[in-house]
């Protein structure tokens, strides 16, 4: 088992094939929950098959230094999904950064859940990955993701209209980022 880090209650690990029925199930119960924050799903996400080569393609990514996509589990329940996080498109050289995406499943909203894994992905983004900057995104009515950002310590740095394809329409968004004071070359 690949865990990228701990938090207090939390795991965030790579997946491994064991998990697919867990991944599968994770988007299939919240399909309608996560659409309307989401891209479009294709059909393809709910099938086991396309876990069963995320598995190896999110090793890859990692072990490349390229990002960092990780499911949430809860400690006292290791075996089920509660989420996932991703750190992605990893710039090296003069910018240091990624971007953070994440989701949680619906029976796991208004616990803290989600603060507390940004909390630990921005730790493993500044400390293992050793960036300068880590952004985030969200759209102006998504209120529960712009808390998570505001108590995580992010920083609105702007307004993008239309900026991202939800869920077959474009959206407007706010960007914030949180910039590591320790960062050193």
């Amino acid at each position: 088992m690949t865990t990228l880090v701990q938090s207090e209650r939390l795991l965030l690990r790579l997946p491994e094939d064991g998990d697919v029925p867990e991944m599968v199930r994770y988007y299939r119960d919240n399909r309608e929950h996560l659409q309307p924050w989401s891209p479009r799903f294709s059909a393809e996400i709910f099938e086991p098959k396309y876990w069963t080569d995320q598995v190896s393609e999110r090793r890859a990514e990692l072990e490349a230094g390229l990002g960092a996509r990780a499911f949430i589990f809860r400690k006292d329940d290791p075996a089920s999904v509660i989420g996932n996080i991703s750190l992605n498109q990893v710039q090296r050289g003069p910018a240091q950064y990624c971007l953070l995406g994440y989701s949680l499943a619906a029976g796991a909203q208004g616990h803290g859940y989600m603060v507390e894994a940004v909390g630990a992905a921005v730790g493993y983004a500044f400390g293992v990955l050793r960036l300068h900057r880590v952004m985030a995104n969200y759209m102006p009515h998504n209120v529960r993701s712009a808390a998570v950002l505001r108590k995580a310590g992010f920083t609105v740095e702007g307004y993008a209209r239309d900026y991202i394809r939800i869920n077959g329409r474009w959206e407007d968004h706010v960007l914030t980022a949180i910039v590591n004071p320790d960062w050193r070359a």
